[in-house]
């Protein structure tokens, strides 16, 4: 197992089944955590962040869209999903396995909308790929 997280525990998380816990620690804000070196510590988050159905981590959702980590891209991509109600890769024309270029694309339509929605840019920590 390459992650600390067990990735059908993972997806049980995302259906709210009992019994399948996470094995990173859950120290810090869920904020405070998609923002961790540590890819594993981003996951948890960006899995948490998509149980919470707290819109207020969207942003940062949007910048771990360029994460280097390409697990860490799909969760923030399954948690806007279930946090927004938008399919990612039809709305926005993201998926987490494109080439960097065609995702660079789509974030840029990302960080347009949470401009219109959130009134701010997103932060992009140096977690993310080089452009």
């Amino acid at each position: 197992m390459r992650y600390g997280i067990c990735i059908l525990c993972s997806l049980a998380g995302w259906l709210s089944l009992p019994g399948c816990q996470a094995t990173t620690p859950t120290i810090g804000t869920i904020a405070e955590r998609l923002q961790a070196e540590d890819p594993d510590v981003r996951i948890q988050a960006a899995v948490e962040a998509g149980n919470t159905g707290d819109k207020k981590v969207v942003p940062l959702l949007v910048d771990r869209l360029t994460d280097a980590d390409g697990d860490v891209r799909f969760y923030a991509g399954m948690a806007l999903e279930k946090l927004l109600g938008q399919d990612v890769s039809r709305d926005m024309g993201w998926v987490s396995y494109d080439p960097a270029d065609k995702r660079s694309k789509a974030v840029k339509r990302w960080r347009q909308w949470v401009r219109k929605h959130y009134g701010q840019t997103t932060s992009q920590p140096a977690t993310t790929e080089p452009s």
